[in-house]
Order: structure tokens, then C-alpha cells, then sequence
């Protein structure tokens, strides 16, 4: 996700965002993602909202598999005071397959980790062998469901072709 504005130690600021698209859209490309593509992602700011809208743009299919109801969603993992997220995440729930958690699965594991495990299910439902774009910058995130525990869900390894990384760490363009 694209840093809070208090945020300590910057991850992912706003000002990388540019360089991120850019690095998505060159991704895209290069896996000729379009009309008989389906992505499947989150929808959270920054790098789910990145890769839906890029490869929308480019006729894909795109399901958003969300961790909660799109208002409760909005509220932990899409609004930024002062930006166009919310903006970009609604525009992105009218052309979507949104999928919704399922209310009568019992579970203690955290919200964000079971959306990571229906991402997979459901790439893995498209693909035996699903790409993925993460926008990361090689460490610990700052709970349950983030990158590393999407990789993992892959099992992949961070050096197998189908996994593409942008690392969206500060540097000059």
C-alpha cells in the first residue's frame, strides 16, 4: 500500500507512484496481459489499485477479492486524506468481479491473510501456474496478509520468472 502520510519509515510514498505504474505497465507488456487475461487482486492503495486499473486499461478482466464489505474496506486499506484513491477504488468496483468474504467461514486467521488465500484460490482456479506482479521492497510487512505471506501462498520463490517485483523504495526516476 502507498504510505500513510505519518508514516515513519517510508515503504511506498506517494511520489514513487508514477514510477510504479510505469514499471506495472512495462510488466503488463511484457506478458502480453489483455482481453483473455483475468487479474486477480485486492484493491487496496498503491499497488492492487496500480495493476487493476493497468491491466483494466488494457481489456483485462479484473476480480477484486476483498478482505471486508467495499465501505469497510475503503475506510483500512484505500482512503488517504488528501488523494484520489477512494476515487480510483470505486471507479475499479464498477468494472470488477468483486468477490466478497464468505460470512460462514469460521476462521482465526486474519482477514487480510484469508483475501491473500482466495487470491491464490482463485488465480490458481484460472492458471496452474498464476503470474504475480508485487510491488515490494524485500521486507517484513507490517502484519498478517501482506507480500511475503502472498508468496508464500504461490509458493513461489521471489526469483521464479512469474513473479515479477517492483520495489517501490525512494530513488530518483
Amino acid at each position: 500500500m502507498v504510505d500513510a502520510l505519518d508514516r515513519e519509515h517510508p515503504r511506498f510514498p506517494q511520489d514513487q507512484v508514477a514510477r510504479v505504474t510505469r514499471e506495472v505497465r512495462a510488466t503488463l507488456e511484457r506478458w502480453k496481459v489483455g482481453p483473455e487475461t483475468t487479474v486477480v487482486t485486492q484493491g487496496a492503495r498503491g499497488a492492487d489499485t496500480i495493476i487493476a486499473e493497468e491491466a483494466h486499461a488494457r481489456g483485462a478482466k479484473v476480480v477484486l477479492c476483498l478482505a471486508v464489505p467495499p465501505d469497510e474496506f475503503e475506510r483500512e486499506s484505500v482512503a488517504l486524506p488528501g488523494s484520489d484513491w477512494s476515487q480510483r477504488f470505486r471507479a475499479l468496483l464498477a468494472v470488477a468481479d468483486v468477490r466478497l468474504p464468505d460470512e460462514a467461514r469460521d476462521s482465526d486467521e486474519d482477514v487480510f491473510a484469508r483475501a491473500n488465500a482466495r487470491v491464490v484460490e482463485v488465480a490458481r482456479s484460472l492458471s496452474d501456474t498464476p503470474y504475480a506482479i508485487v510491488v515490494w521492497n524485500g521486507e517484513g510487512g507490517d502484519g498478517p496478509g501482506g507480500t511475503v505471506d502472498l508468496i508464500e501462498r504461490l509458493g513461489k520463490h521471489v526469483s521464479d520468472p512469474s513473479i515479477a517485483i517492483v520495489d517501490p523504495t525512494p530513488r530518483a526516476d
